[in-house]
């Protein structure tokens, strides 16, 4: 079953944006949104300052026109490749929980969850199985702090069950992706000019610039000839 998957969201141009897997490996090509086809070059001719747009889109002048990009997902690709390489790496780090939260999963699930703890504990959880599906949250991983632990750990094992993996990468996968989604900033947050010039710079340090690792694309390039026709007299 395909783990990559994405709830379909409304793109730049109010269109429905379809979910398409296996992007990162090249198969996949997307051509709903002008994307930017020398993206790492780019960087290096955007303006210093960065402007947002309803508090969803980062946009900044480049040499080729506007670069328009998506702030949710293009954080959701920089915390994804993140947690697969602190997990590739072994260098998650874990943050004790100060008061400990109880979730609580029907038998089935609990076999999941038990399936897939050795990869949430290498993420930086720790859950103590105190028996009949019940778990005690002890742990989180360091960095994401005021999101619900709970309903985090459920979505992540809901996205397991979805995908119905049994392989160690693709749970990797799975969870990771489960995860950055949830800890990514929304759509609607205000952000600093440094913020964003942050999330522009990390962002063009990923492996893959334009797309999210479902295959939504996070870059919309207005060429400078389009900008220009539009006050054609």
């Amino acid at each position: 079953m395909d783990t990559n998957t994405e709830t379909p969201q409304t793109d730049l141009f109010g269109q429905e944006d379809t979910p398409i897997g296996n992007v990162d490996n090249g198969e996949t090509i997307i051509s709903s949104v002008a994307t930017a086809p020398d993206a790492t070059a780019m960087i290096e001719d955007k303006s210093p300052t960065h402007y947002q747009y309803k508090g969803s889109y980062i946009m900044t002048a480049v040499k080729s026109g506007l670069m328009i990009i998506n702030q949710h997902r293009a954080h959701v690709r920089i915390l994804y490749e993140a947690y697969l390489r602190q997990l590739s790496e072994h260098k998650v780090h874990s943050q004790k929980v100060l008061f400990p939260e109880m979730v609580q999963f029907s038998v089935s699930d609990s076999v999941i969850l038990d399936h897939i703890l050795p990869e949430m504990t290498e993420m930086g959880f720790q859950l103590d199985n105190l028996g009949g599906g019940s778990y005690a949250v002890n742990g989180v991983p360091a960095g994401i702090e005021g999101l619900n632990a709970v309903t985090l750990i459920t979505d992540m094992v809901a996205a397991a069950i979805e995908s119905g993996t049994h392989v160690k990468e693709e749970i990797d996968h799975v969870l990771a992706l489960s995860l950055a989604r949830n800890a990514a900033i929304p759509q609607g947050q205000v952000l600093s000019n440094s913020e964003m010039e942050s999330i522009v710079n990390e962002l063009f340090a990923c492996s893959n610039v334009n797309y999210t690792p479902s295959g939504t694309p996070i870059i919309a390039i207005m060429q400078q000839h389009d900008i220009e026709h539009l006050f054609d007299s």
